[in-house]
């Protein structure tokens, strides 16, 4: 049997971050409005287009960024507000990284099923490709929320951040204090726990395993039994496109696993 079929599993940076983890979040006087945020199929440079007009995008491009569409991450935050109905999406044009910085303070859930890109030389610079406006205003983001815009200037209040990208859990060792990247930052940024991923995921399987997550997280198993639990029925689901590790076993929990 393989491991996630006997325990549910998670995971922290450091004895450090995991105490910090432990404490009991901060009382919240009145509940809030918008407590899931979800962003999706974000709009990117069309294949052949001209080079993007950001300097900074075009650096990620270099070092490997794919801005290839992703046809399945609509359904993904679709069945997601499904499950939740007061969820706010965030669905293409308006999959910003404005929107970001604006809803995920706001929110207990925040998922992105987007590109990620990882920078193992310069962790900081890895990050999450929101809609990539062609010609930015001044003063605009690029689309690009990175690490380092993270730990500067995000303040989160959230249970749960989902990363549902590719490389999401992975960067720079940094000694005791573990791996330096964007799950870090989030943690760091306030979010309790993390779902990120070890590799390439595939985008036409992950919204299958993201649904079946959620659905589990909303019938009110903890995280960590939740993301066990739908990794076992795919594994065990008996389809080629489903059931192989590659599909399932890349999305690990960081952090609180209630």
């Amino acid at each position: 049997k393989s491991l996630a079929e006997r325990k549910p599993i998670h995971f922290a940076a450091s004895a450090t971050v995991y105490a910090a983890l432990r404490r009991p979040p901060p009382s919240r006087p009145t509940p809030r409005a918008a407590p899931v945020a979800a962003f999706g199929a974000p709009v990117y440079p069309l294949p052949g287009a001209e080079p993007p007009a950001d300097r900074q995008v075009r650096s990620a491009a270099e070092r490997g960024l794919e801005l290839a569409p992703l046809p399945s991450s609509r359904q993904e935050v679709l069945h997601l507000a499904a499950l939740y109905p007061e969820a706010n999406t965030y669905l293409g044009a308006d999959a910003t990284e404005e929107k970001a910085k604006a809803a995920a303070p706001e929110a207990r859930i925040v998922h992105f099923a987007v590109h990620g890109l990882l920078d193992e030389n310069m962790p900081l610079n890895s990050g999450l490709a929101l809609t990539i406006p062609e010609h930015p205003a001044e003063g605009q983001d690029n689309g690009l929320l990175q690490a380092w815009e993270i730990f500067e200037s995000l303040r989160l209040d959230a249970d749960l951040v989902t990363l549902s990208a590719c490389d999401t859990a992975l960067g720079k060792d940094a000694g005791g204090e573990g791996i330096l990247g964007l799950t870090r930052a989030f943690q760091f940024a306030g979010a309790r726990s993390v779902v990120a991923s070890l590799w390439s995921v595939s985008d036409a399987s992950t919204p299958e395993l993201m649904r079946r997550f959620y659905t589990y997280l909303r019938d009110g198993k903890t995280k960590d039994e939740a993301l066990r639990r739908a990794q076992v029925d795919l594994l065990r689901s008996g389809d080629p496109g489903l059931a192989h590790p590659y599909h399932w076993a890349a999305f690990q929990l960081y952090g609180g696993w209630e």
